[in-house]
């Protein structure tokens, strides 16, 4: 009876746990349906995530650089952290997207997550660490705070594939590990060769260039939307 069932490939399985129940399936049985049902649940949360990320990108107003630096004779304009926020805060509602951050400061080294959620409930998120900002005359909290600042912009940044700042990064930058970047652009790279093996081109081994923070974050970014392109859509 359950292959039966599982053969109606036209039900999803919330509808063939429904019709398990009423046929007074085993516990063995109604337990496998259970997980289909969960794995089907998560896959269509995902599909569902990448086609509201897919939708905020195509949505979202372009992002005003309104803040202006000189630092060492280099001047440059970036988009601060709070005007990120606003420019994009209608546009995820209407999307379904909402956004949270982690931290972690072991004193030594500041790790900042950047979850970004679905109304359907799938998360993906984006992690960068840095050591303090010391540039400046910053004093100990300030350093934090700076830093904590940075990371919170960058990961944001990432987890949304906005490229609001791809100027500011040749100017003075927090330096972020290489292997925290490198294991978050791998994450991505992994699944989407798992779409489509023809992007194996794209693992850091044939890169043109010596891989650095600057490669590092824009590579991340061109990833994520490229993920966003081949990811089948829910239907």
């Amino acid at each position: 009876m359950t292959d039966e069932i599982i053969k109606q490939e036209q039900l999803n399985p919330a509808q063939l746990l429904t019709m398990a129940v009423d046929k007074d399936l085993d516990v063995s049985k109604l337990e496998r349906l259970l997980e289909m049902k969960k794995a089907w649940e998560t896959d269509q949360a995902r599909k569902a995530f990448f086609g509201a990320l897919a939708k905020f990108q195509s949505e979202v107003p372009e992002i005003r650089k309104s803040k202006s630096v000189a630092f060492n004779e280099v001047k440059y304009n970036y988009a601060p952290l709070s005007d990120v926020v606003r420019q994009i805060k209608d546009t995820c509602r209407d999307c379904g997207l909402s956004y949270r951050w982690e931290i972690a400061d072991d004193k030594e080294i500041i790790k900042v997550t950047c979850l970004v959620t679905h109304i359907d409930g799938h998360t993906e998120q984006t992690t960068m660490t840095a050591t303090p900002d010391d540039s400046g005359k910053k004093n100990k909290i300030q350093q934090r705070g700076s830093a904590i600042e940075y990371l919170k912009r960058y990961t944001l940044i990432g987890a949304l594939g906005l490229s609001t700042t791809d100027s500011d990064v040749d100017a003075y930058q927090i330096p972020i590990s290489l292997d925290i970047l490198h294991r978050q652009y791998m994450e991505h790279y992994n699944e989407l060769i798992q779409i489509d093996p023809v992007y194996s081109k794209w693992h850091p081994d044939n890169w043109k260039s010596e891989p650095s923070q600057k490669l590092y974050l824009k590579a991340i970014g061109e990833i994520r939307k490229k993920l966003i392109d081949v990811t089948p859509k829910p239907a």
